[in-house]
């Protein structure tokens, strides 16, 4: 089963877990988690020893009591929330990033045999640091999981890409043989393709690891190179974040798409800009229009018009004038997949310009609407698309270990067998910085090339934590 069976109710080698916890005390943000070299049973037993032996607790020791002594049905998620909110933050955001990850294992316990039960008999006790004489602790941890996206205030739409993600994974991982792709190098010619295996745990930074090494590149200081999304129908680009899984983007493409690794020029640039920004947030005129096309017709709807934008880390905000008082469109943010390039066929009033198109569209609708933002420069639309990646990843725009780090670990011949990710976990990075690292929204991979006129950049989420490592491991 490409996910683990029994999943936290089978043991680990003893040794191998006590290395795994002596590994992340003493540095957790440099251990990296690899396929074929750590077992899952052995992270998985890292996991619940972390939790039972986390000094205070996850709940706290001042809360535990509250928390096992919830009032009736009716108002128990309300106090859930409650007792949530009084967390430090921390604690609040392992909870929430472990909760998001039992709730995906027990959504697949057709394969791996963990429903909502087997997990709470697991982490109550762990959780609670109990000695599970009484169901009481497992209890609440069973309505946590059962209740999640209630207590959490989980984004539904971010929760159905997250759990199409898996299933994507597991349709791949249970077809014979590894899936094979054809990935270019720089541009899209016969003599620059390269024909890689895909098992479903690779990252977009692994691809591109991987194809530099074949093609024996030697990665120089300040070489920023990625693995990139094109469309030559949209005629546009964006690159994958470099932790965003391959074979998912792979099954999404259409025939008119393909994956390019290459430079980004800009990336200097880039992080100049951020690392001079007070707050996260922009704002402006730029040219704006919308398409709809219904069932695949194609119909096009209006021209560009000058509109006011504020970009903020919750929402982009459209108004008719600067001193409108109400907006005309907001969407969130990290719901957005935002492309370099807007088509000639628009006749755009300039080529520095963005592709905008809600990360749900293909999963959840018909109808699939994409907006263009047109700038009047190159480096006011660098400028916006920096706060775009910055605001959708935390603030961290590449990885401090750098992409171009090589490929240590070796992948299995049988991607249907072994330690797979499968389950990714989402949370805020600004809540989890000094002890779990980012689990976004959605891994929707964005950075910046001018769509072929001009630079480019890539953007990062954070390094990895004591709690992060082992639960992407077992996800």
């Amino acid at each position: 089963s490409p996910l683990p069976l029994g999943i936290y109710r089978k043991s680990g080698v003893n040794s191998r877990v006590a290395a795994l916890c002596e590994a992340f005390r003493r540095d957790a943000r440099s251990v990296r988690l690899k396929e074929g070299e750590h077992q899952v049973d052995d992270v998985s037993n890292h996991t619940e020893r972390f939790f039972r032996e986390s000094g205070e607790g996850l709940f706290t020791i001042l809360a535990a009591s509250a928390w096992l002594s919830t009032p009736e049905e009716s108002r128990k998620i309300c106090q859930y929330q409650l007792l949530l909110s009084q967390l430090p933050r921390v604690n609040k955001a392992t909870l929430r990033a472990l909760v998001n990850h039992l709730y995906c294992v027990q959504r697949f316990a057709e394969l791996n045999q963990m429903n909502l039960h087997n997990l709470a008999i697991v982490f109550g006790p762990t959780l609670f640091q109990s000695d599970g004489k009484d169901y009481t602790a497992g209890l609440v941890v069973e309505e946590l999981i059962e209740h999640y996206t209630d207590v959490f205030e989980v984004d539904e739409l971010q929760l159905k890409r997250q759990l199409d993600e898996i299933t994507a994974i597991i349709k791949a991982s249970g077809s014979a043989g590894d899936f094979i792709c054809t990935v270019y190098l720089e541009e899209k010619k016969e003599t620059t393709e390269q024909h890689v295996k895909i098992p479903g745990s690779m990252t977009a930074a692994e691809l591109t690891c991987e194809i530099l090494d074949r093609r024996k590149i030697q990665v120089r200081d300040k070489d920023y190179w990625s693995c990139w999304e094109v469309s030559q129908k949209e005629e546009t680009e964006r690159p994958l974040h470099h932790l965003e899984r391959v074979l998912p983007i792979i099954h999404s493409l259409g025939t008119d798409s393909h994956l390019l690794v290459k430079k980004h020029l800009a990336m200097e640039a880039i992080r100049i800009y951020l690392a001079s920004k007070v707050d996260v947030s922009k704002h402006g005129m730029v040219k704006f229009r919308e398409e709809r096309s219904i069932l695949g017709l194609g119909l096009n709807t209006g021209s560009f018009h000058d509109r006011y934008f504020i970009l903020s880390t919750a929402s982009l905000r459209m108004y008719k004038e600067v001193r409108s008082n109400r907006p005309e469109r907001e969407w969130q943010v990290k719901n957005l997949r935002v492309y370099l390039g807007i088509k000639k066929k628009l006749r755009p009033p300039t080529c520095w310009g963005l592709t905008l198109i809600n990360g749900s569209e293909k999963q959840e609708k018909p109808e699939r609407q994409q907006w263009y933002l047109c700038c009047d420069t190159q480096t006011e639309m660098r400028e916006w698309f920096s706060t775009f990646l910055t605001i959708q990843y935390d603030g961290n725009v590449w990885p401090a270990d750098a992409v171009q780090t090589r490929v240590t670990r070796a992948l299995p011949a049988d991607t249907r067998h072994g330690n797979v990710a499968l389950i990714p976990l989402r949370g805020s990075e600004n809540e989890m910085r000094n002890s779990v690292a980012a689990f976004t929204a959605d891994p929707l991979g964005v950075s910046q090339s001018s769509n072929h006129r001009g630079q480019s950049t890539v953007v990062g989420l954070s390094e990895t934590s004591m709690l992060t490592q082992p639960l992407q491991a077992l996800s």
